[in-house]
């Protein structure tokens, strides 16, 4: 069974960020994505989290496609753990 990565990364302006994650989708490299505005947005378009859930196979060609569409920000990656009677910790405000 495969293990599954959580990938996140800050993209600046929300067309970046929504053509990243169409790029990302089309590719079939991520099963999951989250975009978020950030707490604290600067420039015009704020900046926005991109959380990417892939397996741990795709987690390397996905970092590069995150690169390769100019992303030269921290770029950060880890085993998605979860208790099987539990949650994902990716899913939050769960009861």
């Amino acid at each position: 069974m495969a293990e599954f990565i959580e990938v996140r990364t800050t993209i600046e302006g929300h067309e970046k960020a929504a053509a990243l994650a169409n790029g990302i989708l089309r590719a079939g490299l991520a099963t999951s994505i989250d975009i978020d505005i950030d707490a604290a947005p600067s420039g015009e378009g704020g900046t926005w989290q991109l959380t990417l859930i892939t397996t741990e196979r795709q987690a390397p060609t996905l970092e590069q496609h995150i690169r390769d569409a100019g992303q030269d920000g921290p770029i950060v990656a880890q085993p998605v753990i979860h208790d099987i009677e539990g949650y994902p910790d990716w899913l939050t405000d769960q009861p």
